[in-house]
């Protein structure tokens, strides 16, 4: 049997749906985003729970946002399932807006090299300030690397990968107006519906919009790896705790959360450890080299 296909055959739409509702995101998508989600993760065998596809949406109306997303790692795994890789490396060459990144794929079948490049000037994510975002400025190298590896393999093995969802930093980033991101970031609660309670003035309700803002970007942290901070089961239990707070106008306690996971969230990041082929590894004192197919790749 065809390993593709057996793993294709594995990713049953029960268990799709199995990973939305466990990851407590079910309730945020539209029935037209849930549709392509579970379509493109069948159609491609796209395990959720082993990371290899996921899908973030927020904002609503002109401002909404969906993106369905697959790692850089999947089209390497991918690419070896074929049995035609037969090594493949990536370098950095030039700095700064000058800087690219050259990947080179080897197949078997092949009598040349693959050789592709992607440019940082091209590739790098701005924020609306025009410099580039915080990832991109903190790794800008590992970053550019990303986006070459997800393009080159996609392009060497083009009848196994193409159609395949894009890396994430592939995938361009929002800029709208900050009135309107804040809004944005409130809908990854859920709105709260109008009741006939009245806020105890402009002021409370501007401060329960900004603190749910905040705890939303908390939630939605993640570590250099691109690992959350917080698990499925305690994002719904916060946004629980979200809806409750602003559905009584209790500013003390949203107050009280957001101080709680400020301190969590600053306590996760100082113990929390790398998992291997995170972006440590792309260091420019480890020297790229030829890798086979079968053998453990540095990134």
């Amino acid at each position: 049997m065809n390993t593709a296909v057996a793993v294709r055959e594995d990713v049953t739409e029960a268990k799709i749906l199995e990973y939305l509702d466990s990851s407590g995101i079910t309730g945020d998508l539209l029935p037209k985003e849930r549709k392509m989600f579970l379509h493109i993760a069948r159609e491609f065998g796209l395990n959720p729970f082993k990371r290899e596809i996921h899908i973030s949406a927020f904002g609503k109306g002109e401002y909404r946002k969906c993106s369905i997303i697959t790692g850089y790692e999947v089209y390497i795994k991918r690419a070896e399932r074929t049995g035609k890789l037969d090594g493949w490396n990536a370098r950095i060459e030039g700095a700064g807006a000058d800087m690219r990144a050259v990947v080179e794929i080897h197949r078997k079948d092949q009598s040349h090299p693959f050789i592709h490049e992607a440019y940082y000037s091209e590739c790098v994510q701005y924020n609306r300030d025009g410099k580039p975002n915080a990832v991109w400025a903190k790794q800008p190298k590992f970053m550019t690397k990303k986006v070459a590896i997800g393009q080159a393999f996609r392009l060497c093995f083009s009848d196994e990968l193409g159609g395949m969802p894009y890396e994430e930093a592939e995938l361009p980033q929002p800029t709208h107006d900050a009135a309107d991101g804040e809004r944005a970031e409130a809908a990854e609660f859920a709105t709260v519906e109008e009741d006939s309670k009245k806020p105890e003035g402009g002021d409370a309700r501007r401060e329960l919009e900004s603190l749910t803002g905040d705890i939303a970007r908390i939630l939605k942290e993640e570590s250099a790896d691109a690992l959350p901070f917080f698990t499925p089961d305690e994002l719904t239990a916060n946004r629980e705790l979200v809806r409750l707070n602003r559905a009584n106008r209790d500013v003390k306690a949203m107050r009280d959360l957001h101080i709680l996971l400020l301190k969590e969230l600053a306590k996760r990041k100082t113990e929390y450890k790398p998992v291997p082929h995170g972006e440590e590894e792309f260091e420019d004192d480890i020297p790229d080299g030829m890798y086979g197919a079968n053998e453990q790749a540095i990134f």
